[in-house]
């Protein structure tokens, strides 16, 4: 069956390529530019391609290319493998059709730190497929991989500007790394082109192919066996796809700061949960997101909740947030200035109209004016306050230079405090002198009046 063995590998492709920096540069000053030379530096790098292909039929199932051949480029072939490629057709405009979503029965490589490794032993064995692993150097172990890496560098990779040749001193006088003018994209094209339209057209002399085509064999085996079995896709998201750890509200969860994903049987589920869940999403298809619960065994299917960013890529979503919120300094500039202006004049006409603090509303109720009213005027009275006449009102002194409580200064006029008329002061009663003491007597004093009460001095 179609997708039941399938074959994988890693090679390094004798190509040099160029990637230059791109960033604002645009945007920068002509000093600036001067300064930051050093970004626009060509970075110079071989490459790797790694490919997987079906061997009842000779198609190719999916191609990377990558600087660093590691787990996290093992994973992007699988997912590639088993998704549909309709998007690279319609990008690319190609004219054939490429494999579409399959299962994986078995899966054959070899020991490359790529392909052997932890993460990728548990993804392939996540999806339910079997992985056999042969011996280093040995292309009679997966010989239909290498005859198709083979054939790509003898018919299209020799012909890449920058390419070194298979081994030392094939190209002599050829300076391959002066000639290395591709990009990853324009390299990405050309494989996609490859790999969905000339190969599949090509005739294989192949075991079992017997000079048939590719694309020939794809359409008899689709009719006569079927493809193998599709992957489920919570299944394929959870081991194949990106990993987050994120706490969900009552709006679901929000994956890479701007992608939010719910469901109705996702927001019931995680009512009155506090801890974090795990979600899983698919970097080449960001429409759908896979949630699990923690002691929940059933994982939840969630939708994207902004249709904008409906059939995007990961990357294509991040390019177009860039594009969305970069902008002309000058425009920066108009908008910063016209937003400053308006909060200035709100706070102006805020200052003016005095609203009360801690008010709900923008208005006071009949019910709230009489009950501040009676607070404010319980037990109190109103006072007049009196202004003596010889003084003035606070800040017109600098000003004024006559009036009440104003005297002027000068050799002229003569101050003077003495009072205008006499003053009457109250006179004081004379003393009476001190009677001399007399010799005391015998006989008891005469006392008029009430008697005098205990502590009373008379």
């Amino acid at each position: 069956m179609i997708g039941e063995f399938c074959e994988m590998d890693e090679c390094r492709v004798s190509l040099i390529t160029s990637a230059k920096a791109n960033g604002y540069w645009h945007t920068l000053s002509e000093d600036m530019k001067k300064a930051m030379e050093w970004a626009d530096e060509e970075i110079r790098s071989r490459l790797t391609i790694l490919v997987m292909i079906d061997v009842a039929t000779r198609m190719p199932l999916a191609w990377v290319v990558s600087d660093q051949p590691k787990a996290e480029a093992t994973l992007q072939l699988l997912r590639m493998a088993t998704r549909d490629k309709t998007r690279e057709k319609r990008i690319y405009g190609c004219e054939g059709d490429p494999m579409p979503a399959m299962g994986l029965g078995m899966v054959r490589n070899d020991n490359g730190t790529g392909l052997r490794n932890a993460e990728v032993k548990a993804a392939i064995m996540g999806i339910a497929s079997a992985n056999t692993d042969v011996r280093t150097h040995a292309s009679a172990d997966k010989p239909y991989v290498e005859r198709i890496l083979g054939t790509s560098e003898s018919v299209m990779f020799k012909l890449v500007p920058g390419y070194t040749g298979r081994k030392a001193g094939e190209l002599p006088g050829y300076d391959a790394k002066a000639s290395g003018v591709l990009d990853i994209d324009l390299l990405y094209e050309i494989l996609t082109k490859f790999f969905i339209d000339e190969y599949p057209s090509l005739k294989h002399m192949g075991v079992g192919m017997a000079g048939r085509r590719s694309a020939e064999v794809y359409k008899e085996l689709n009719e006569t066996r079927g493809i193998f079995r599709p992957l489920d896709e919570d299944l394929r998201r959870i081991h194949l796809g990106w990993k987050f750890d994120l706490k969900a509200n009552d709006e679901g969860v929000r994956v890479l700061e701007g992608l939010f994903y719910s469901s109705d049987e996702f927001q019931l589920a995680i009512d009155g949960y506090q801890g974090k869940v795990a979600v899983y999403l698919d970097p080449d298809n960001l429409n759908f997101a896979t949630a699990v619960i923690p002691r929940d065994p059933e994982p939840y299917k969630l939708a994207l909740q902004t249709t904008a960013f409906a059939d995007l890529t990961a990357s294509e979503f991040l390019e177009l947030m860039t594009h969305y919120r970069r902008e002309n300094p000058e425009l920066t500039t108009l908008y910063e200035d016209r937003i400053a202006k308006v909060r200035l004049e709100r706070h102006d006409q805020l200052k003016k109209i005095g609203v009360e603090r801690r008010l709900p509303r923008s208005y006071v109720t009949q019910a709230e004016a009489c009950k501040k009213a009676k607070s404010l005027f319980a037990s109190s009275r109103l006072v007049n306050t009196h202004v003596p006449l010889d003084t003035v009102a606070p800040g017109s002194l600098a000003t004024a230079t006559s009036g009440p409580g104003i005297l002027p200064l000068g050799a002229e006029n003569v101050i003077d405090h003495e009072p205008e008329g006499p003053v009457s002061t109250p006179a004081l009663p004379a003393r009476k002198p001190k009677p001399k003491a007399e010799k005391p007597s015998s006989e008891p004093p005469v006392r008029l009046g009430r008697p005098a009460q205990k502590g009373e001095i008379l």
